[in-house]
């Protein structure tokens, strides 16, 4: 089987390489630290496990990983995906398992922990860690689509939920209100909304206003 590593942190992708290296049926085929760089990886290589992390890069709110995920390219067979996050969020476990993918492994547990997920993923089994599952039993459902938003665009929507004006938000949140402006046309286009009114009704049904 064919695994490719999309991962950040240098000194962990290098841990996993090492340890794919030594599982006789498995075929490391490359290591990415982008989103670039994994669409690259992929195109070469046509994985069929990919040990994927969410956030990549410097920006903690940009959760790019999942674009590799929903972009992968319908004609080529899906791979199965392990999710190995070091900033784990039930909204994004829930994804996960709502997309169907494989496998939910935390940072914060012990690195065996990833060597049994890979096991039984190769398997054709799911495996969903301890941490993974006490995640998902100690915070409640969010509502569809707020895992898409950045922790400012949250900001943004909780304001519009509150009936703060773009200045009002803007002085809130300390910065310009062009700056918000855009945040909330992002916010929108992410939950399909249209308007203000919209914004602030979304906001209230969610529990992110009062």
């Amino acid at each position: 089987m064919r695994v490719a590593i999309v991962e950040d942190d240098a000194m962990l992708r290098s841990l996993m390489e090492r340890a794919l290296r030594r599982e006789t049926d498995l075929e490391w085929v490359g290591s990415a630290s982008t989103v670039a760089e994994g669409q690259a990886l992929f195109a070469r290589t046509r994985p069929e496990l990919v040990l994927l992390d969410l956030r990549l890069g410097r920006d903690p709110s940009q959760i790019e990983g999942w674009t590799l995920v929903d972009t992968w390219p319908s004609e080529v067979p899906t791979p199965r995906w392990i999710v190995v996050t070091g900033q784990p969020e039930a909204a994004h476990l829930r994804r996960a398992l709502d997309q169907g993918l494989h496998g939910y492994v935390t940072k914060q547990e012990p690195f065996e922990m990833l060597l049994a997920a890979v096991r039984e993923v190769r398997e054709d089994r799911q495996y969903y860690s301890v941490g993974a599952l006490k995640l998902m039993m100690e915070q409640p459902a969010e509502a569809p689509g707020l895992a898409q938003l950045t922790p400012r665009e949250r900001d943004v929507l909780r304001a519009a939920g509150e009936g703060l004006s773009v200045r009002q938000t803007a002085e809130r949140l300390d910065v310009s209100e062009s700056t918000v402006k855009t945040h909330r046309q992002s916010v929108m286009r992410k939950l399909d909304l249209h308007d203000s009114v919209g914004l602030a009704r979304f906001a209230l049904s969610a529990g992110l206003a009062a």
